[in-house]
């Protein structure tokens, strides 16, 4: 199941189908709670690689995990997110993997480039072993 944040008090679970979601009161945010405990642009919710991170926009009231206030912090499945008086647990698989994906036997394997071709390889690679040259 893809992550998502699952609502433990009033308020809707969140899909987190997107790289950065913008939480906050004002219309232009991703994510729109209307409280007055929840800044106009209060916390931004990124996708870095395979983990999610939660940064705090200068709000008034702040972000909580697990009861702690923060002003950055790395998210994991299970824990619990405050957002002005809006309470989520983090939930789902970060990495957006799915069993419909292939498991790693059943790609096919992929033949060695032909002598001189050199499409593909990094920019400092050397042409002849396709290894990376030390910078």
């Amino acid at each position: 199941m893809p992550a998502h944040l699952l609502s433990l008090a009033d308020g809707p679970s969140i899909l987190l189908d997107k790289p950065i979601l913008l939480f906050g009161r004002h219309e232009e945010c991703d994510v729109q709670l209307n409280s007055k405990k929840v800044s106009r642009r209060h916390c931004v919710l990124a996708q870095v690689n395979d983990y999610l991170v939660i940064r705090d926009l200068g709000s008034t009231n702040g972000v909580r995990i697990n009861g702690e206030r923060v002003t950055e912090r790395q998210l994991r499945p299970g824990d619990e997110m405050q957002i002005g008086n809006f309470k989520y647990q983090v939930c789902g698989d970060l990495l957006g993997r799915s069993e419909e994906h292939a498991s790693a036997g059943e790609y096919q394997d992929i033949s060695p480039a032909k002598p001189g071709a050199t499409e593909g390889l990094p920019p400092n690679a050397d042409k002849d072993t396709g290894e990376e040259a030390p910078v």
